[in-house]
């Protein structure tokens, strides 16, 4: 039998011992476990798929320019996102491409303030069609996306398209406007046109090369190779040849700049520009005044008007610099309609015909057909005639008809009271403007400055002569005059052209047809 002071002892035993060994089990448990513990340089076993797994947040480092040039928050980025062509850096063609960028790094600097214009946009709606970012670059190599862009063949704007080809895919060019300069209309219609040569060729290379040289030209190349050739083994013009390398050059350039020791240039992911909706034509002076907007600036955001509105028969839009499109839309929308174009009436004179009135009104003939419900071109003597008129004199509207100082190349039969007379100029500014006397004699082919005369955009197109061509084909191509192609080329107008004769000539690319 036990005392009441052993059971208390015995008590505290029964209490305390248990407690004893569980701790000395715990530590021997602990001390196992960290002589099983594995070094930094031996592998952790792999866990049971039973175990629970503890996800570990990992904070990245800072955005800095020396982490990786991919992770910088600009358009470049967002491109290199979206790119999914190979570019075929094994591919002798194209490293030539990035040979000639490496020997001229500043081409993309000099292109810069026309990206920050346009590059976002078209990337923005390339990316909306879930195509190869690389396409949003094929108007660096088209016009280096220039919207008066013009080449040699008679193609035009930021994605030099044909007259034909344009018009095959809604672009309308008329008097007062060239949906081939419009970077919004253009642009659509180059996704079209790329999105329906993928879908024929099931191949973006053979698609961007009939882009170039067309679906006719890539289909016989292919007629003429064995079946499944690539791009690359097709027999197709030298021109296309380059082309398609040229892209995919440009490519791996955006896609690893480092790697060629290229700087981009910087360029914002937002787009500049808005886009508005007139409702209907609109003189531009209007539009300017009330959107509290710089005229010349607004020209410069719509590259594809030639006149002093927008056309009677649209596109009934317009771009607007910054991204206040509500604003904006709001403001356009409280013009009442009849303020938005000036219209006068004029009374037919006797041996006026419609081509008459509209050159001496600064307008086109469809739209005197289309205001005063013409069907044909015949009027009669004192008929009442209903003709748009800009609110401000011509020459506050630049660029197309804006009045500066112009260049004049004589021809034969010139005087300066004649060249005054045509240009609206006396002949007082002409022989100040120029150093010249009343009795000088000019000479053809002399340049002479027309102050206040009607500034165009000029752009210097080499073309080569095609065989049939003559000078009154290729005047009436490029909407010159056949004396001032001789006088430039210093040609003898009796004499035949040779194919692949070189002429040089001076286009205005914003007339109106």
């Amino acid at each position: 039998m036990r005392t009441a002071e052993g059971q208390d002892k015995s008590g505290l035993r029964e209490l305390v011992l248990p407690s004893l060994l569980r701790a000395c089990a715990f530590l021997l448990c602990v001390a196992q476990v960290s002589c099983q513990t594995p070094r930094p340089d031996e592998a952790s076993p792999t866990p049971s798929i039973l175990e629970p797994v503890i996800a570990q947040t990992v904070q990245p480092p800072p955005l800095t320019p020396t982490v990786d040039y991919r992770l910088k928050p600009d358009l470049w980025r967002d491109m290199r996102l979206g790119f999914d062509l190979d570019h075929q850096l094994g591919q002798k063609r194209v490293q030539q491409e990035l040979s000639w960028l490496r020997r001229h790094p500043d081409y993309l600097a000099r292109l810069q303030p026309r990206m920050e214009r346009f590059l976002g946009y078209i990337h923005q709606r390339v990316q909306a069609r879930g195509m190869p970012s690389e396409l949003a670059l094929l108007p660096i190599v088209e016009s280096a996306l220039d919207p008066y862009a013009f080449s040699p063949g008679g193609a035009a704007g930021l994605w030099q398209f044909m007259p034909a080809t344009g018009r095959r895919f809604g672009l309308n060019r008329s008097w007062w406007y060239d949906g081939r300069r419009d970077p919004v209309a253009a642009t659509e219609a180059a996704l079209d046109y790329l999105q329906m040569l993928h879908r024929k060729f099931d191949d973006w290379p053979l698609a961007i090369a009939a882009y170039n040289a067309g679906e006719g030209s890539v289909q016989r190349a292919q007629r003429r190779s064995p079946d499944g050739a690539t791009f690359w083994e097709l027999p197709l013009p030298r021109e296309t040849r380059a082309y398609v390398p040229r892209l995919l050059a440009l490519s791996a350039l955006v896609d690893q700049p480092q790697r060629y020791d290229i700087r981009l240039p910087t360029l914002a992911r937002d787009i500049p520009f808005s886009v508005l909706d007139t409702g209907g034509q609109i003189d531009i002076a209007i539009a300017a005044e009330h959107l509290n907007l710089d005229l010349e600036a607004l020209y410069h955001w719509n590259p594809a008007l030639n006149q002093w509105a927008t056309p009677p028969s649209g596109p009934h839009r317009l771009l607007v610099p910054g991204s206040s499109a509500a604003k904006y839309q709001a403001t356009i929308a409280q013009i009442p309609t009849d303020a938005r174009v000036n219209w006068i009436r004029v009374k037919v004179a006797s041996g006026d015909t419609l081509s008459h009135i509209a050159r001496r009104h600064n307008t086109d003939v469809a739209s005197l057909r289309k205001a005063n419900n013409l069907r044909g071109n015949n009027i009669r003597a004192g008929q009442g005639l209903y003709i748009p008129k800009s609110t401000q004199a011509l020459d506050t509207y630049p660029p197309s008809r804006n009045r500066r100082d112009a260049t004049y190349v004589v021809r034969a039969g010139d005087s300066l009271w004649t060249i005054g007379r045509d240009h609206g100029v006396s002949v007082a500014k002409l022989m100040k403007a120029n150093h010249v006397g009343p009795r000088d004699v000019l000479r053809v082919g002399q340049r002479l400055r027309v102050p206040g005369g009607t500034d165009k955009v000029i752009r210097t197109v080499n073309y080569g002569v095609r065989r049939g061509d003559s000078l009154a084909k290729i005047a009436a191509r490029f909407n010159v005059q056949v004396s001032d192609i001789a006088t430039w080329n210093q040609l003898n107008v009796q004499n035949y052209l040779r194919p692949g004769q070189s002429l040089k000539l001076y286009v205005d690319v914003a007339a109106g047809d």
